[in-house]
């Protein structure tokens, strides 16, 4: 243990270098625990960014608890003594409330015997404790951490937000054993092992700063509800936004928009594992439209709504039964959630001309149909409403006309409905008891900041990082996937990442306008505006790790985007460019261009295809270049899943080449212009009698 009184040089306790001056407002509960530095990856030389507890010691040094030793280093392993402990515990309390503490050491005196009489004032300390001169020497237990810990924070602001059982419960001793749980039920102290307390080991300078992180910081704490939808969590900031497609297993359920003519829309859900297999399995009525696709106990569940009427639908796929199946009929179901396995939805109960007319209910679906909790919201308050279930509560956001968007909730034990923040929120999703968001700032300008709350103490705000400022602009969108948070900003059609320290960088340029991503377990989908999946342009597939490998979206399903439903309208007088002669690289597969023509910023391109090979062919790939007086201007390459051209078929497809394809503008009443498609594709092999 000799090797600990290393501490005394810890700016941790050292009065000269850490005052209580440091904490910006002390007195303010949670709020006195504000940001006074920035910890970097560089700033310990023995501390990765991959370290388990590198946010919650960042936590702690950007808020002057924990700032390391003066050569340089963390020492993240070392063991905590006593003389930590109650330094912690003391500079935590009194910045909390606001007391007075002497940190000045005086001559003769240990130099923790300040914050030692400090704990022993405020009756902080277990009974049985080590010796004052001892304190340094000596090791402490999570037992006693806990009972400690658990005197520094008033009651609000440690709500049980944790249902999880402590294993080895039965072998704490009643002394601490109120104190452990509280903590743990708080998420602030949590089980090691199999979900044990493990209360007589000791506890390294990682993990007291771990614990530490989540006291002050409500937003990191560790909760849990065993009556949430937990296999909806890695899609909760899908249904906060355009959610098209989930994940059970290997196996893929999307939305899919295509067309059976030039004019005539459908929407269908399909199954797909992204290879060989791809079904069908249900398919609207001309008019009608399906989103808002989500998972429950093992099954998928998806809307189905009239356009311009009120008239829904909650749909249910099976995949054990193979059947859909109807879940509540009646008014479009805007947004829903599942908890404790009810179903709470908002429905949009009233379609007028205009929006200022639209009214929206909200409440619950059972088998009896919908009970109404609250009713009558009108557009502008419910446009950003989509509820989310804690422990107890249905969460949602509301807005006023011209006004901020505030969260509320809903109790399900006495059906009150409560503002809990008064913060102007932007954009947001939910992730177990916290809330992400994008906020605007007191002028009403957009906040590049991301912003993290607990539903349990909304008025302890964290603020996780900052976006970079081209990000601060309008049409935003927040989501997370694995432990990354990514915003989307349709306006400078980019995708940033943010990982929990903090840390940002651009990881997608869109090339085009996408107002959302739709992320599965492992893949991520950028949506436009509108889902027009016969747009080459439109939908996009990506990795999700790395958002990194794109392919199309409609493809992915098995269906090519470009044919059959790919139908674009030249504006009147629009100069439209074809030839008769072939465009292809491929002798046996002539392509002709029937009609190009810009549209807006896009170059819209129609061909037709015929199969000249002597088989049937399977189409790949396609390169199509264009070319302006010789130069070439714009360039897009994509799959075309397994797309079958029977021998001597003919085909057409339309591609779009997005605008930020585009290199310079094209006149196609001066400009002479030149395309080219070098397409691929593979031999079907005729049927024998060997392989029928």
């Amino acid at each position: 243990m000799r090797k600990l009184t290393r501490i005394i040089a810890l700016v941790l306790i050292t009065a000269s270098l850490l005052t209580l001056g440091a904490f910006a407002a002390p007195g303010r509960g949670l709020n006195a625990f504000e940001k006074i530095a920035d910890m970097g990856k560089y700033t310990f030389t023995d501390l990765l960014t991959s370290h388990w507890a590198y946010s919650g010691i960042k936590i702690c040094y950007d808020r002057g608890i924990m700032v390391g030793y003066p050569d340089g280093t963390f020492g993240p392993e070392e063991t905590v003594t006593w003389s930590h402990a109650v330094t912690i515990a003391a500079r935590v309390h009194s910045a909390y409330y606001g007391n007075p503490l002497n940190a000045t050491e005086r001559s003769g005196e240990y130099w923790y015997t300040p914050y030692y009489d400090y704990c022993v004032k405020y009756e902080l300390l277990p009974e049985y404790r080590p010796e004052l001169s001892s304190l340094d020497e000596s090791g402490i237990s999570r037992n006693d951490l806990a009972y400690i810990f658990g005197k520094l924070l008033d009651s609000r602001d440690t709500p049980a937000i944790s249902d999880l059982k402590i294993s080895d419960e039965a072998y704490i001793p009643m002394y601490y054993r109120d104190s452990v749980k509280k903590l743990y039920a708080a998420g602030i102290m949590n089980g090691m092992e199999n979900n044990e307390f493990n209360g007589n080991e000791f506890t390294t300078r990682a993990q007291i700063a771990a614990v530490v992180a989540r006291l002050v910081v409500p937003a990191v704490r560790l909760g849990h509800d065993s009556k949430a939808n937990l296999a909806m969590e890695p899609y909760q900031a899908n249904l906060e936004n355009d959610s098209v497609a989930v994940q059970l297993g290997s196996d893929y359920y999307c939305i899919y928009k295509s067309y059976t003519d030039v004019q005539t829309v459908i929407y269908s859900l399909y199954s797909t594992d992204l290879n060989d297999k791809h079904t069908e399995l249900y398919s609207c009525s001309e008019g009608e439209y399906l989103n808002n696709i989500s998972v429950y106990n093992g099954k998928v569940y998806f809307c189905k709504a009239t356009a311009g009427t009120a008239s829904g639908s909650l749909l249910c796929y099976d995949p054990a039964s193979e059947k859909v199946s109807t879940v509540y009929h009646g008014k479009i179901v805007e947004s829903y959630c599942f908890y404790n396995g009810t179903i709470y939805a908002l429905l949009f109960t009233t379609y007028a001309d205009k929006p200022a007319g639209y009214r929206y209910d909200f409440g619950k679906i059972s088998d009896d149909g919908f009970t109404v909790i609250h009713s009558g919201y009108t557009y502008t308050e419910a446009k950003y409403f989509t509820p989310y279930g804690w422990n107890g509560r249905i969460y949602f956001k509301l807005s006023s006309e011209n006004g901020p968007t505030n969260l509320y909730s809903y109790s399900i034990a006495d059906g009150s409905i409560s503002k809990l923040s008064s913060v102007d929120i932007n954009t947001s999703f939910f992730d177990g008891h916290v809330m992400y968001f994008l906020a605007y700032d007191t002028e009403g300008n957009y906040d590049g900041t991301l912003y993290a709350l607990s539903v349990q103490c909304p008025d302890a705000i964290y603020s996780v990082g900052e976006f970079p400022n081209s990000m601060n602009t309008k049409f935003r969108s927040l989501y997370k996937h694995d432990d990354t948070v990514y915003c989307l900003s349709s306006f400078n059609k980019s995708v940033y990442s943010m990982d929990s320290s903090g840390g940002t960088r651009l990881v997608l340029v869109c090339g085009g306008v996408y107002d959302s991503l739709c992320f599965t377990k492992d893949k991520a989908i950028l949506i436009p505006t509108t889902f027009v999946t016969s747009n080459a342009n439109e939908v996009k597939l990506y990795n999700a790790k790395n958002l990194a490998s794109r392919s199309l979206y409609g493809d992915a399903i098995g269906l090519s985007c470009y044919y059959k439903g790919a139908y674009f309208t030249p504006d009147d007088g629009q100069a439209v460019y074809s030839t008769t002669e072939s465009i292809s690289t491929v002798t046996k597969l002539p392509i002709t261009v029937t009609e190009a023509f810009t549209k807006g910023s896009d170059l819209v391109v129609r061909t037709k295809y015929t199969n000249e090979t002597g088989s049937d062919i399977k189409l790949r790939s396609y390169v199509i270049s264009v070319a302006v007086n010789g130069q070439v201007v714009a360039k897009d390459i994509n799959r075309m899943w397994g797309f079958e051209l029977k021998n001597y078929g003919i085909q057409t497809f339309t591609f779009v080449l997005g605008g930020d394809d585009i290199m310079r503008g094209i006149d196609l009443s001066k400009d002479k212009i030149s395309i080219q498609i070098i397409p691929t594709y593979d031999i079907i092999p005729p049927k024998t009698n060997g392989n029928k």
